[in-house]
């Protein structure tokens, strides 16, 4: 295990999970912050992907001290205080943090620029690609939350709480899917990644995590005034 990571036993179960798909949290973490960067096929179909090609090898082949280096410092920003700024301000501390790193900069400087200047149109279709792709990827992430909650050395509680986490994760990006220019739902989509991972990174606490999961609950709260949150425990006890 990397020192970065948390050893805590007690969390075995979320831990676990968590392990064995950083990678993905990693890589979805990025697509939100560039969504640019899970798009390579379309870019190529429209002529574009040599433009940017050279700050996307940086960012999909990084190695792996690279990617903790990355990712200490992104988990360390809203690790602390989280809900005394507005998404703004944290999305604004995250985009400051990247510039320090110099190894990244430029990358996502350049990265960020070419996706402004692409048309509306080409825009909009780049976020809808990468937001199903994303979707993907949680979809993984709870298939394998639901094969584990079975397991009775599993702690059920946990794996539910992280189900949860990845639901509201998901209902985000369903309401992103329809107004895709909508800046606060990619900077909440970002921030729940990230503190997933700065969980997994022993910087937050499970009383912190559950907390989490309300404040998403409320921030999804549908117009039938129904917490969403209740759909989650469903969908894994009927898998």
């Amino acid at each position: 295990m990397n020192a970065n990571y948390s050893s805590d036993s007690q969390f075995k179960s979320i831990n676990y999970i968590l392990d064995v798909f950083s990678s993905d949290i990693f890589e979805s973490v990025t697509l939100v912050m560039r969504p640019v960067i899970g798009t390579v096929d379309y870019l190529r179909s429209m002529h574009r992907l040599y433009q940017i090609q050279k700050e996307l090898d940086q960012i999909l082949k990084m190695d792996f001290e690279t990617r903790e280096t990355l990712l200490e410092a992104l988990t360390d920003i809203i690790s602390i205080n989280i809900y005394e700024d507005d998404l703004v301000t944290i999305e604004n501390k995250l985009e400051d943090q990247i510039a320090i790193l110099q190894d990244f900069d430029e990358s996502f400087k350049k990265l960020k620029s070419f996706s402004t200047n692409l048309e509306p149109r080409q825009q909009t279709e780049l976020f809808r690609i990468t937001l199903r792709k994303l979707n993907g990827r949680i979809t993984s992430i709870r298939e394998e939350i639901k094969f584990k909650i079975w397991d009775k050395a599993e702690d059920t509680n946990q794996l539910l709480i992280l189900d949860q986490f990845f639901f509201n994760i998901q209902e985000l990006i369903k309401e992103s899917l329809k107004k895709v220019d909508d800046v606060d739902i990619w900077i909440m989509i970002n921030i729940s990644l990230l503190r997933i991972e700065a969980f997994h990174r022993g910087k937050i606490s499970f009383q912190d995590l559950q907390n989490d999961v309300t404040e998403l609950s409320l921030f999804n709260f549908n117009d039938e005034l129904i917490p969403r949150n209740y759909n989650a425990v469903f969908e894994v006890l009927e898998a």
